[in-house]
């Protein structure tokens, strides 16, 4: 699924076909059911709209709206929950290609009109189904102003049973006359990406592998992403940003999906700020790694525990020595505390991002770590697998950098190497791993010797352990108020700004490759 924005996976596999005496089987009626159960849908709200019902699959953007009551249809008056995003690139063909022109993108999320949330999740209906429009400079309309890709419906939508995103694609058929072309993306336990498509013109479902992995190139995690998910929402309609004088020139159905969040003509008081998109992905990517309460098993890391995902513990270990996504943040009114330390190992010590430098702002979406690696972290801390002891010495492995750290990366190997079956002796295992490296990688003083409280065994007492905490973070806090002082200097800003540089030049390395997650990331030092 070549620019599916929003992908996550599911876990059907496809139903085989009846063959009797060397010869293919008519199919009747009832099993062509029973096949698009199986490869098409899942337990979702797309499946409620079209499972029995192919011949009403959206051939449009438009038909879509209409036929799932979101976009332009939500009955919402206040928001039509359409979310605009302004980035010099396109990717409406899967892969990132920068344009000389600021092209618009959207996210549109299920219209939550305050009915049916289970559990009281009161953004339930929003994050049960999303969708992603783009831009394109190659359109027929994109001259006169009308760059989005209509065509094209890109869908992520909630599994009630598995608690997991399953993705679909629906686009024109070849027949005006018939409906749309269905098509679901699978990861498979294995690690394969499948895809499952229902042309309208042919009786069966068209099973495909993937071999260019297609979503997985982007949601390495097959979750919900948002690159700059939190103030100041760079490149994001918002609270601090609106759309430039440039974006009157909007003709045709972009100007009207660009206008349901930002109200360019002024004839409504509706918004889709980005300050209401946080939100809602925040509490999406909480769901889906954790599982809904009232279905047992459900969600991102209980399936991985259960060996229902291709992850596994170990992989989902990655999240807390090293990175497998990456959020972008940028200065505003304050400066990004990552730029100075890791948020997490100083955790509790009362540290603020210091104002930013006036007439010299920076850094501009500056690569720091994903709410996506956190969320898997603290997942595995509730389902016991790790503790936060453990968790919190793997941060202070590299008190400095939040990713793109070798110290703490370097032990991902050994903590995974011979990782017990079981979740309950991995938390034992992990701290042993870390344990053995402790003096390699961290001198003497404050920091190991709280690393070394933290490992203790057995347990040292909670006073011993609030000492070396308040030993550490009182140093800490004289280094991290001399690192401020750099703020204050033309020398000393290059540095950071070096800083920042080299965390987009490892970011670029770790997606390297036409098809990423990436925004475009401005050089820092030449203010390209």
């Amino acid at each position: 699924m070549r620019a599916l924005r929003f992908l996550a996976l599911a876990v059907t596999l496809a139903g085989s076909l009846a063959l009797a005496g060397g010869c293919e089987e008519p199919e009747t009626e009832d099993e062509q059911n029973v096949a698009e159960t199986k490869e098409l849908f899942g337990d979702d709200r797309v499946a409620d709209v079209l499972k029995g019902h192919l011949d009403k699959v959206p051939r449009s953007f438009q038909e879509f709206e209409k036929l799932f009551g979101v976009g332009r249809h939500c009955k919402r008056t206040d928001s039509k929950e359409i979310f605009v995003v302004e980035e010099s690139n396109s990717r409406a063909t899967g892969e990132q290609h920068e344009t000389d022109q600021l092209m618009p993108r959207s996210i549109v999320t299920g219209c939550n009109t305050g009915e049916g949330n289970p559990e009281g999740e009161p953004s339930y209906q929003s994050y049960s189904l999303m969708a992603a429009l783009f831009s394109s400079p190659d359109v027929a309309g994109a001259a006169n102003g009308d760059p989005m890709v209509f065509d094209r419906v890109e869908v992520m939508a909630l599994d009630r049973k598995t608690g997991l995103y399953n993705f679909y694609v629906m686009t024109p058929s070849k027949s005006a006359t018939q409906p749309g072309t269905l098509m679901r993306v699978q990861l498979r336990p294995d690690g394969e990406v499948y895809t499952y498509t229902k042309d309208p013109a042919k009786k069966r479902v068209s099973t495909k592998k993937s071999k260019d992995r297609m979503c997985n190139n982007c949601h390495v995690n097959m979750g919900p992403l948002m690159n700059e998910m939190h103030e100041p929402w760079t490149n994001w309609v918002s609270t601090h940003k609106t759309l430039p004088e440039s974006a009157n020139a909007l003709t045709g159905e972009t100007a009207s999906i660009v206008n349901e969040s930002v109200a360019l003509d002024g004839s409504h008081s509706r918004l889709g700020l980005a300050n209401d998109l946080e939100k809602t992905m925040t509490a999406a990517i909480r769901v889906w790694n954790e599982g809904q309460a009232s279905v047992a098993g459900s969600g991102f890391i209980q399936a991985n525990i259960d060996g229902d995902q291709p992850q596994g513990i170990d992989g989902l270990l990655k999240s807390v020595f090293c990175e497998t996504e990456l959020q972008y943040a940028s200065a505003f009114s304050t400066v990004p505390l990552e730029l100075f330390l890791d948020p997490g190992a100083v955790a509790g010590g009362g540290f603020q991002p210091p104002v930013s430098y006036a007439g010299d702002t920076f850094p501009v979406l500056m690569p720091v770590r994903s709410d996506m690696d956190k969320r898997i972290e603290i997942a595995l801390i509730k389902k016991k697998v790790l503790s936060q002891r453990t968790v919190l010495a793997a941060r202070l492995l590299d008190d400095k950098n939040d990713v793109f750290s070798e110290k703490r990366c370097s032990i991902y190997g050994d903590a995974t190497a011979g990782l017990p079956v079981d979740p309950a002796l991995v938390d034992a295992h992990v701290r042993a791993a870390i344990r053995s490296k402790l003096e390699t990688l961290i001198p003497a003083g404050a920091r190991r010797a709280y690393v070394g409280a933290l490992l203790a065994d057995p347990p040292v007492a909670p006073e011993k352990l609030t000492l070396a905490k308040t030993t550490y973070l009182n140093e800490t806090k004289a280094a991290f108020q001399a690192d401020l002082a750099k703020l204050q200097t033309v020398a000393g800003r290059d540095e950071l700004k070096a800083r920042s540089q080299a965390r987009k030049d490892a970011a670029r390395a770790m997606f390297d490759r036409d098809a990423n997650p990436m925004p475009v990331l401005p050089d820092e030092t030449s203010g390209i």
